[in-house]
C-alpha cells in the first residue's frame, strides 16, 4: 500500500486513556511509513543515479556533437580552402595557355609576314627571270637573224669547217 503525503497529515489516532494514542497503531502506522520512505529513498537513489548516466550520457553526446561540429568546420574549411586553390590553380593555367596562344599566334603572323614576304621576293625575283630570259631570247633571235642575214647575203663559199674534214679523192 502506498502513503500519500496528504494520508500522512489526515491520519487520525485513537484516543486512549486520557487522550493518548494507540502505541501500537503508533508502531504500526511509523513502521508503514518508514517502509514506504525507504521505499522512495531507494526510488530516488535508483532516480537519481538514472539521472545521472543520462547526464553523463548527454555530456558525451555534447561532446560528440561538438567534435563533429568542430570536423565539419574544418572540412567546410578544407574545401572551400581547395576549391580556393583549384581557382587559383586554373586562372594559373588558363593564363600561362593564353599566353603560349598569344606566343604561337605571335609566332605564327610572323611567320606568316616572312612568308609573304619571300613569296613576293620570289614573285620580282620570277619577274626579273622572265625579263632576263626574254632578253636573252630576244638577243639570240637578233643574232640569229643577223646570222641568217649575213648568209643570205653572201654567196656560199663553203663552210668554215670543212678544213677539218679528210680531203677529198679526186679521180
Amino acid at each position: 500500500m502506498k502513503i500519500t503525503p496528504l494520508e500522512i497529515q489526515q491520519k487520525t489516532f485513537k484516543k486512549v486513556r486520557l487522550g493518548g494514542v494507540d502505541p501500537q497503531e503508533v508502531g504500526q502506522y511509523l513502521g508503514l511509513i518508514s517502509h514506504e520512505m525507504e521505499e522512495v529513498v531507494r526510488e530516488t537513489h535508483r532516480l537519481q543515479e538514472t539521472l545521472r548516466q543520462r547526464d553523463a550520457e548527454l555530456a558525451e553526446h555534447k561532446q560528440r556533437e561538438q567534435l563533429l561540429q568542430t570536423t565539419l568546420t574544418t572540412a567546410q574549411r578544407m574545401t572551400d580552402d581547395l576549391k580556393s586553390s583549384a581557382r587559383k590553380e586554373a586562372d594559373l593555367i588558363l593564363g600561362d595557355a593564353e599566353l603560349q596562344a598569344e606566343k604561337i599566334i605571335a609566332n605564327a603572323q610572323a611567320r606568316r609576314l616572312g612568308l609573304i614576304s619571300e613569296i613576293d621576293e620570289l614573285k620580282r625575283a620570277k619577274t626579273g627571270f622572265v625579263s632576263q630570259l626574254s632578253g636573252l631570247i630576244e638577243h639570240h633571235r637578233a643574232l640569229l637573224e643577223q646570222v641568217q642575214g649575213d648568209s643570205k647575203a653572201q654567196p656560199a663559199q663553203g663552210d668554215n669547217l670543212s678544213f677539218l674534214a679528210p680531203p677529198a679523192n679526186k679521180r
